[in-house]
């Protein structure tokens, strides 16, 4: 019973049917007269909570009824009874019915209204017009459930709007029709199963787009808006893949994702170059971005060109004030937090079609895109996460650049003995790192050993760098004489052994002799207070050398 109602709420929602629900006093006639020349059909439905007789049999039911028709206009028809009863859903189902019909004669009588206005259109005068008109049958032919004459009315329209004579006044306009209607398009391609045709229509949409930047100083808001177009379409084809489309390993939603967060880590970079104004810059005002109703004419037109359709900037301070508006606003737009949002949607993608090296591709710039929004300690983890794989695999260059950036994390974080666990891997011979810096990593990792703090780490925030140092003058100050075990099997040191026999055999009761081999890979000599020998054999206990 209760999908049921849902579904007949749902239709009145959509359709243009009033519903009334009122007692048997008809309303002002004013109500009426407000929906005179707007094609709405009206309906009153009745609930009833006691049985009804059977058809025919109550009188003064029928009397009444016909009264409250003539009293608002109505046709029989348009008049339904829901009696609260054990059949209440056989009754729901035929008020849906009776509503459906109503609605399909509506849309269609639409579509027909817009043709007929569309055959006084010509290319020359009216070019937006023609993508108006396209849009709205279009979009009444969906709602009336005819998709297939949707999806080829959206595909003329979304040709219509790249015929528009593109200017730097218009091109967000055209941009943004044009997102709103592909996303339209590839959203019915996927429910029509066909997902190479909707793949297809993206791909042609971004070819048509990505270049059309537009002003040059609101060119991170074209990196935004690449960005949005692949998110939106990672989110289709996820939803597709939910309701039983099949996806493959090469062709999945992880690449938009990871596009994407492409765009939104190009949008950031762009915003720190075009945004970078001084702390005394102060936000215009009035507010440029600010209309008089409180909402824009048309999706995609600046808030201080309402109503201007010729493509010369009659005010340049104007849009000179406007431009700086943007700017600052897009100043305090936390962009970490979208690129690591759209990385952990590639990440997820990737794992479940078992794509590992993506996945820890894209696991490593999570972690540094952490590592930029100062939190140090999801850095960490995720970056120690992924060292393994690339430890195993032999990639020394790329794990020399996350133990870097994990150096920078443990300094920062004056986290002692992961500091000193990734100096010493740092120091070895898988490092790529050049000489003169494993000399730098190796004087700060003798400046902790004998309980002083590091120097800084390169690169590092500045206000970071002051926060650390005053963690690593704590933490030196109560450290006295840790001792911390380091398990060296995990990762590759700075320091080689090897053991030699001095014998191919010994006899029972005769003292084993061997020699055993040390050799450091760090820059500059270094003292080992003790080492000692353990052996495999358990029974065997360990000894000191001195």
């Amino acid at each position: 019973m209760s999908d049921n109602y849902s579904t007949a709420s749902l239709l009145m929602k959509l359709f243009p049917l009033q519903v009334g629900t009122r007692d048997l006093n008809p309303s002002p006639p004013h109500t009426w007269q407000s929906l005179q020349g707007r094609n709405t059909k009206v309906a009153v439905v009745l609930i009833q909570k006691k049985t009804p007789l059977p058809p025919g049999e109550d009188v003064v039911a029928s009397e009444r009824a016909a009264a409250l028709c003539n009293a608002c206009e109505l046709s029989g028809k348009s008049l339904f009874v829901l009696p609260h009863t054990d059949h209440l859903v056989g009754y729901i189902i035929r008020l849906e019915n009776a509503f459906y019909e109503h609605a399909q004669t509506y849309y269609y009588t639409e579509i027909r209204r817009v043709k007929s206005h569309k055959e006084f259109l010509n290319k020359t005068t009216h070019q937006l017009l023609f993508v108006r008109h396209q849009f709205k049958i279009a979009f009444f032919s969906e709602l009336k459930q005819d998709t297939q004459n949707a999806l080829k009315n959206y595909r003329t329209a979304y040709n219509l709007v790249h015929e528009l004579r593109a200017h730097e006044t218009n091109i967000l306009e055209i941009k943004t029709m044009a997102g709103f209607i592909n996303y339209k398009i590839c959203r019915l391609c996927f429910q029509h199963n066909t997902p190479l045709d909707a793949i297809a229509q993206f791909r042609k949409h971004i070819d048509l787009c990505k270049k059309k930047i537009g002003s040059a100083e609101l060119s991170f808001e074209h990196a935004a808006w690449m960005s949005k177009q692949f998110q939106v379409f990672g989110d289709l084809f996820d939803e597709a893949i939910k309701l039983g489309l099949t996806a493959i390993q090469t062709q999945n939603p992880g690449f938009y994702y990871q596009q994407a967060a492409y765009y939104a880590q190009e949008r950031k970079q762009l915003a720190k170059t075009l945004c970078n104004h001084e702390v005394s810059v102060m936000y215009p005002n009035p507010d440029p971005l600010e209309t008089q109703t409180g909402v824009l004419d048309f999706y995609g037109q600046r808030p201080w060109r309402q109503g201007i359709l010729s493509f010369d900037l009659s005010d340049p301070e104007k849009e000179k004030v406007g431009i700086l508006a943007i700017q600052l606003k897009e100043k305090n737009v936390v962009h970490s937090e979208i690129i690591i949002t759209l990385l952990s949607n590639a990440v997820a993608q990737f794992k479940k079609y078992k794509c590992p090296r993506m996945k820890s591709h894209l696991m490593v710039q999570m972690g540094e895109e952490y590592y930029y929004a100062k939190d140090y300690t999801k850095a960490l983890k995720l970056l120690d996460y992924v060292m393994c794989d690339y430890r195993t695999e032999g990639w020394w260059m790329l794990l020399t650049s996350i133990l870097t950036t994990a150096l920078k994390c443990s300094y920062l974080m004056a986290q002692l003995k992961d500091y000193i666990t990734y100096s010493l891997e740092l120091l070895g011979r898988a490092s790529t790192l050049k000489d003169d810096q494993k000399s730098r990593i190796e004087k700060n990792l003798i400046n902790v050993l004998m309980n002083e703090s590091p120097d800084p780490e390169p690169d590092c925030d500045i206000l970071a760098v002051k926060t650390a140092q005053k963690l690593w003058v704590d933490r030196v100050s109560l450290a006295g004489s840790n001792i911390f075990t380091i398990g060296v099997q995990d990762f590759v040191p700075f320091v080689q052994c090897k053991a030699k026999f001095h014998a191919p055999s010994f006899h029972v009761d005769v003292p084993v002799q061997f020699d055993i081999y040390l050799k450091a890979d760090c820059p500059h000599p270094i003292r080992f207070s003790k080492l000692c020998v353990n052996f495999n054999n358990q029974v065997m206990e360990p000894f000191n050398i001195s």
